[in-house]
């Protein structure tokens, strides 16, 4: 040992390492744990900025729903995915790899079917395209959403509606286009309601009356029963509180063409709640509007209109005539376990859904488990920066078809 303490023996020297000038400073030095890290990171950070413009994840979204629809669609290949998966590939840390990105690694030319252990199916556009033809093909109807004529109202009513009625901006973006294009197919029942009233002139439509299931405050009920010339009856599960209530803001001359029912549209009775109603006030003939019956809402009041018509049939009753009407139905995403076993009941016997799901309904259970979750793509495809695609919006409006077939043939039977 040394006068300074340290330990200058040949023993010592062999815990020390040796490193040339040009071994320390090399390039090719091993980076440290916190450099590799940030490699690392880098890394997948750039995987996931790729996935994103190639937009991978809403590709494998509308892939993973249409891969499980042979499960409620028995006319659909039950091989549709060994068929059509061939064409894509597997990712791992949401790297896409396909056998012709592998370079003759073993791992990566497995065949389709054999997923490798912790990768995920990265579906390209072609699979997902044949999928949709195919699910196209089996979910086909009369007219399909992409086929529905575009009914533009007059854009100068729009102002006009908007300085009527008050609310909060954001609802009044929402709801305003909706309520003026109800207004106006109302309004083209009109030549045929006075053609057919019977009555002296300015009479003409006093019989009438609109009956605005799910009405809230009334406003709109009470719109559309000034174009006809009649009474507004609203029908709703409870009273809104009485500022916000439209007989409250008319003049007094038009209030008694305001009639409320109130009730939930699953359990009312049209012979006992809105018969005497309608009697009492001289209202034969009957226009029905609803907006936003979120979920199955429709459904209900399709059935409640079917049952009012039949019943009529069969009682001596006053039954007031069904002239048209006008639902904007919404959020088709809202049909949970329990409304889909109530949409199941209300379209038991409907020909699309026993077609597409052989008459089995646990498989329509299951197919709307499906399609529900799927159908606000296409609303959602009009947020600002929003990520829907193309294929995300043409699988929601093949979906919503499908929803709203059993409805228009159910509507159509009423009338």
């Amino acid at each position: 040992m040394s006068a300074d303490g340290v330990d200058d023996s040949p023993e010592a020297e062999d815990w020390l390492p040796v490193l040339s000038f040009e071994e320390a400073f090399a390039d090719d030095a091993k980076p440290s744990v916190s450099s590799r890290r940030k490699q690392r990171r880098a890394e997948r950070a750039s995987i996931r900025s790729a996935h994103e413009r190639a937009g991978t994840r809403e590709l494998r979204a509308v892939f993973q729903v249409l891969e499980a629809l042979p499960a409620a669609l028995p006319d659909l290949a039950a091989n549709t995915r060994q068929v059509a998966g061939r064409a894509g590939g597997y990712c791992r840390d949401g790297v896409a790899n396909t056998a012709a990105d592998a370079e003759g690694e073993a791992d990566e030319t497995l065949p389709a079917p054999k997923k490798p252990k912790g990768r995920k199916h990265c579906p390209d556009v072609a699979e997902v395209d044949a999928l949709l033809t195919q699910a196209t093909a089996v979910l086909r109807t009369d007219c399909p959403y992409g086929a529905l004529p575009e009914v533009f109202a007059p854009p100068e009513g729009l102002a006009i509606l908007s300085a009527m009625i008050e609310r909060p901006p954001k609802y009044q973006e929402k709801y305003l286009g909706q309520e003026w294009s109800i207004l106006t197919k109302v309004s083209s029942l009109q030549e045929v309601v006075w053609a057919l009233a019977g009555s002296p002139d300015g009479q003409e439509g006093k019989d009438i009356a609109v009956v605005d299931i799910g009405a809230g405050n009334g406003s709109l009920a009470m719109l559309a029963a000034l174009l006809l010339g009649g009474h507004a009856v609203l029908v709703d599960h409870t009273l809104p509180p009485e500022p916000l209530r439209v007989e409250g803001r008319l003049p007094a001359e038009y209030r008694h063409r305001i009639l409320r029912v109130t009730g939930d549209v699953g359990d009312l009775d049209a012979q006992e709640a809105l018969e005497p109603v309608l009697a009492k006030h001289g209202l034969s003939r009957v226009v029905v509007i609803a907006k936003h019956l979120c979920g199955v809402g429709t459904d209900l009041a399709l059935k409640l209109l079917r049952r009012w018509c039949w019943d009529g049939l069969t009682s001596g009753a006053h039954r007031a005539e069904l002239l048209g009407a006008v639902i904007a139905t919404c959020c088709g995403h809202k049909i949970g376990t329990e409304d889909a076993q109530v949409y199941r009941e209300i379209h038991a016997r409907d020909p699309y859904l026993t077609r597409i799901t052989g008459q089995d309904g646990d498989r329509l259970e299951t197919f709307l488990k499906i399609c529900t979750r799927c159908v606000a793509w296409r609303t959602t495809a009009g947020a600002s920066a929003n990520r829907i695609t193309d294929k995300q919006v043409r699988a929601a409006e093949l979906f919503e078809d499908a929803l709203q077939e059993p409805r228009s043939l159910a509507a159509a039977s009423l009338l």
